[in-house]
């Protein structure tokens, strides 16, 4: 069974006219710039700096990026209390008491303290190199939040989230980059044995750097756990903020449960995009009486095979 790659369409992504770029750290500063543009950030023009601290920190730029973009929307909400803010401290950097009298002369004097305070004895000196472990020390309060928010930034921005420090080695882009675009949706109940059913998905490049997919396959199991698979052959490549629609139809072939799941292939490696199960239901038999026993009586001689 065929899955046909639908449409090419252009998604309303945060990312919108951001150029790619080949990973974390080969991230440039045009890009960032263009990052911190889509988002509305008055940091654009900052990129370098980031670059920059992060080359000389030995920290993934990406994720310097993305404490900005958790902390402060990217510099657009600084912290404040009774009208005094902390200047320039887009990341919360707070570095004296109270927070607010840790101000910054400028966004790269903020990032500079970013990178050198990660790189320090707190962090990278005591073994914290991932999201999930700096996450709980740099924010207390509202982890998950927090966490959520910088692996994402990180994955839009071709890190790794699993180690935020600037080997140099730049990893290739991976299965991170994409997202399923919604869900899996069904053609409409009631799901009868017999009847086709349509599926149609959406797959989104929500990275900064374009990803080569091999195929995709929507693995769809019967009762009985045989494969109807729907397959649509690669490779193709899906550039930043674009996304790829998917549909295809297979008969219900069998009573019981059915469900599915969305597979991605980068060469040899097959990777679940989404949730598993995409989606499950129940095929019934038709309501008809006379249609019902000569269903029931084909799939009984099926069996008997």
């Amino acid at each position: 069974m065929v899955l046909v790659a639908a449409l090419l369409v252009a998604v309303a992504a945060a990312l919108a006219g951001a150029s790619p770029a080949s990973a974390a750290s080969s991230l440039d500063a045009a890009t960032i710039d263009a990052f911190l543009a889509a988002q509305g950030s008055p940091m654009v023009g900052s990129g370098a700096t980031f670059v920059a601290e992060g080359a000389e920190h030995g920290v993934d730029p990406a994720f310097l990026v993305a404490v900005a973009g958790a902390e402060s929307s990217f510099g657009l909400f600084l912290y404040s209390s009774a009208g005094d803010e902390a200047t320039f401290n887009a990341v919360n950097w707070f570095y004296t008491s109270p927070w607010t009298a840790a101000d910054f002369g400028s966004w790269d004097e903020a990032i500079a303290a970013l990178a050198a305070g990660i790189a320090g004895g707190l962090y990278y000196g005591d073994g914290l190199y991932s999201v999930d472990q700096i996450g709980p020390r740099y924010c207390p309060d509202g982890t998950g939040d927090w966490l959520a928010n910088v692996t994402l930034f990180m994955q839009r921005l071709g890190g790794d989230p699993g180690d935020t420090r600037w080997t140099g080695v730049a990893p290739p882009p991976g299965p991170a980059l994409l997202q399923l675009d919604g869900r899996v949706e069904l053609s409409p109940p009631p799901r009868v044995v017999g009847d086709k059913v349509e599926a149609r998905f959406t797959i989104a490049n929500m990275g900064v750097t374009a990803v080569e997919v091999g195929d995709v396959r929507l693995a769809v199991r019967d009762a009985d756990g045989q494969a109807h698979d729907l397959a649509a052959p690669g490779p193709f490549t899906l550039a930043p903020g674009e996304a790829r629609e998917f549909a295809g139809s297979w008969t219900l072939g069998c009573l019981g449960e059915w469900d599915g799941w969305i597979e991605l292939r980068y060469g040899d490696q097959r990777v679940l995009l989404g949730t598993a199960p995409a989606f499950l239901f129940t095929a019934r038999p038709p309501r008809d009486p006379e249609l019902r026993r000569l269903v029931l009586a084909q799939l009984a001689l099926a069996r008997s095979l």
